[in-house]
């Protein structure tokens, strides 16, 4: 039998969009070792560090990378790990 570990809770999360769907997302991140929630402010964070790496939104290929505040379902990876494995719309 294959327990459910999966918790809904509202957390602030890094999305990809891609022509209006989001297709890739995070809320944790690696800090010097320990597995973090992000928060606002981890989000805005990456989401600097992209852009100082060459990322750019493009209204031609309408792509955007967002901070925002979302409904979600987190779990266990398969490392073990605490990630975000689904949007709640």
């Amino acid at each position: 039998m294959v327990k459910d570990t999966s918790m809904i809770e509202t957390m602030f999360i890094l999305i990809l969009y891609l022509k209006g769907s989001a297709i890739e997302f995070m809320g944790h991140y690696d800090v010097q070792g320990q597995w973090k929630e992000m928060g606002m402010s981890g989000c805005l964070s990456m989401k600097r560090t992209l852009k100082r790496n060459g990322w750019k939104d493009s209204q031609v290929s309408n792509t955007r990378y967002s901070c925002e505040k979302r409904k979600v379902y987190v779990e266990k990876d398969k490392f073990g790990r605490i990630v975000v494995s689904r949007i709640i719309e």
